[in-house]
């Protein structure tokens, strides 16, 4: 008996929101760690008087790691370094060759086990910078950086107005002003740590 596939399609079909290019916004950043001090990279941003995570929008064909690193860069004069971090993603994981050890892998939903610099999480909301309206994603990576070492001066555009600051990743939930890069700051320890990675004074 054939299975009538058409209602799943219909419910698919009144799911899907299209999104023009010009319509859609994609940012990148980073959660950036001082793993050896337990402390996180954030801006304050004096303009809106609030702490943040520093993020900025990607440049046209630029592979959204490097916007994360460029943008972390740029607001803070901080060099951060990919953190590879087994992350539970809906990426394609790796392919296994035929020949190599052990049964053949299939592709799951959820990928997990492999070291990666995907990105942790992505906090989803209307652009509240742009005059028409448009939808803005910001995809946040894991990178690693020295809190002590000395940041770059004038990396910043000329109308921003921010200041890098190291925290205690204990004040995290207390400084940041929006609860969704709470979320990700807590999502990234988590994968820190289920990496095997330790994280002092946290």
């Amino acid at each position: 008996m054939a299975i009538d596939l058409q209602p799943w399609l219909d419910g698919i079909d009144a799911s899907m929101v299209f999104h023009p290019a010009n319509a859609f916004v994609i940012s990148c950043g980073t959660v950036t760690l001082d793993l050896g001090r337990g402390k996180v990279l954030l801006i304050w941003n004096r303009n809106l008087s609030i702490f943040q995570l520093p993020k900025g929008r990607r440049n046209i064909d630029e592979p959204m790691l490097n916007a994360a690193l460029r943008e972390t860069y740029e607001e803070t004069g901080v060099r951060a370094a990919p953190l590879e971090l087994n992350i539970a993603t809906r990426a394609t994981p790796p392919t296994v060759d035929e020949g190599a050890d052990g049964p053949p892998q299939k592709s799951p939903q959820i990928t997990e086990g492999h070291l990666s610099t995907e990105f942790v999480g992505t906090c989803l909301y209307p652009d509240p910078q742009s005059d028409t309206k448009a939808l803005k994603a910001v995809f946040f990576f894991v990178a690693t950086a020295d809190s002590t070492a000395t940041r770059d001066h004038g990396t910043q555009e000329t109308y921003e107005k921010l200041e890098a600051s190291w925290v205690l990743i204990s004040e995290v939930d207390q400084k940041l002003r929006f609860a969704s890069e709470v979320a990700v700051v807590k999502k990234a320890i988590a994968d820190v740590r289920k990496s095997g990675y330790t994280i002092n004074n946290a």
